[in-house]
């Protein structure tokens, strides 16, 4: 049996890559929208694709105040070529809804990230495409732990 090899990745793409999950495991528009190409669009499942800058981030930032989010974005490869870099991976995700109402939904999806280089030479998110593996599940959200009263010192 073949030995199975880890792949080569081109050190900028992924390091793109790392910014960009944590920009969007800060749950914060401003930092997620720092890591997108002005041309930049998303085309998530079952839903529009965005377009322009304004709806990108009303995309965003709609996302973030209903869910606080977390995602997994694993590289398996990736390339570049000429002003333009892509990687395909395997993404999990969890979203909770910020209203503690509702189902916390756990994705598990496949995506490719498309990169343009900017003048600067980093590399910025053109498009972000992805599609679910599985269906969603869906599990009751947990309830914050209530906080005891302070114990009266004597």
């Amino acid at each position: 049996m073949a030995k199975k090899m880890k792949p080569v990745l081109d050190p900028g793409l992924e390091a793109a890559h790392k910014a960009y999950e944590a920009a969007i495991n800060s749950n914060d528009t401003d930092l997620v929208m720092a890591m997108y190409d002005p041309e930049a669009a998303q085309m998530p499942p079952d839903a529009p694709q965005t377009v322009g800058w304004k709806q990108l981030r009303a995309a965003v930032a709609g996302y973030f105040a209903e869910y606080k989010t977390h995602w997994t974005k694993i590289i398996k490869a990736n390339h570049v070529c000429g002003e333009w870099g892509f990687d395909e991976g395997h993404d999990i995700a969890t979203d909770i809804p910020r209203s503690g109402k509702g189902k916390t939904i756990h994705w598990n999806c496949k995506g490719i990230l498309v990169y343009r280089r900017q003048p600067t030479g980093e590399w910025k998110v053109y498009r972000d495409i992805w599609n679910n593996i599985t269906p969603p599940k869906y599990t009751p959200t947990k309830k914050p732990a209530a906080k005891k009263p302070a114990k009266k010192k004597k």
